[in-house]
């Protein structure tokens, strides 16, 4: 009779043990709703994206505050004469003077800007004009595109199509410099505290020095 009610005990205590079980693993196999999960990515995707931004920044900060490329900056001519400026313009916001090339010296004209939001659409605005006009001017045969730009104190990081570098290539070295000058007086006296810029073609350095080096930034002359 002992031996039955122990067998009894022992089959109920192993009935006991299985069933006490199956919760806990119901709950190991359950998943959160859906929308919880889509939360949870786009956080991440966001955190991710946060801190690949702020790297970025600390990288051109440390460019602009004495990086490799400050000590090799390219200095364009300090006499280059400006004709037909307009010192009203200067005043208004939404108005820019752009030196365009013309003969030996830059001349002055004026581009208007609307409908933007933050310094860099109005940048972007006036150096598409400046190379528009340089199209319809003859200086340059093929059409630049402005393919983008990032600005950091006073460093302009300025990506442009490849057609600009056989543009200055057909100009010689005398006419190159002087398109590079005028693109460095627009974007520096429209844009301060702006008084460098770097150029790349297709997002790529340039190491072709044969007319103008644009491996390194370019400055006007203080």
């Amino acid at each position: 009779m002992w031996r039955e009610d122990s067998q009894r005990d022992r089959d109920r205590y192993g009935r006991d043990r299985y069933r006490g079980r199956e919760p806990e693993e119901g709950r190991e196999g359950r998943k959160a709703p859906l929308p919880f999960r889509v939360i949870a990515w786009a956080s991440l995707v966001a955190i991710f994206f946060g801190v690949g931004y702020g790297v970025t920044s600390l990288a051109f900060k440390y460019l602009d505050s004495g990086g490799r490329n400050v000590r090799g900056t390219v200095n364009s001519p300090e006499e280059v004469s400006v004709e037909g400026v307009s010192e009203d313009s200067a005043s208004k916001s939404d108005r820019y003077e752009v030196y365009l090339p013309s003969g030996t010296s830059l001349e002055g004209k004026e581009f208007k800007v609307s409908g933007v939001a933050t310094d860099e659409e109005a940048m972007k605005g006036v150096l598409e004009f400046f190379m528009a006009e340089l199209t319809s001017s003859g200086w340059m045969k093929g059409s630049v595109q402005v393919l983008h730009l990032f600005r950091s104190g006073e460093w302009l990081y300025l990506d442009l199509s490849s057609s600009f570098l056989e543009g200055l290539k057909a100009l010689g070295k005398d006419r190159a410099q002087l398109v590079m000058t005028g693109i460095v007086k627009t974007v520096a006296e429209n844009f301060p505290p702006i008084r460098k810029v770097k150029v790349y073609v297709d997002g790529q350095d340039v190491s072709d020095k044969s007319v103008v080096d644009l491996s390194k930034p370019w400055a006007l002359k203080q």
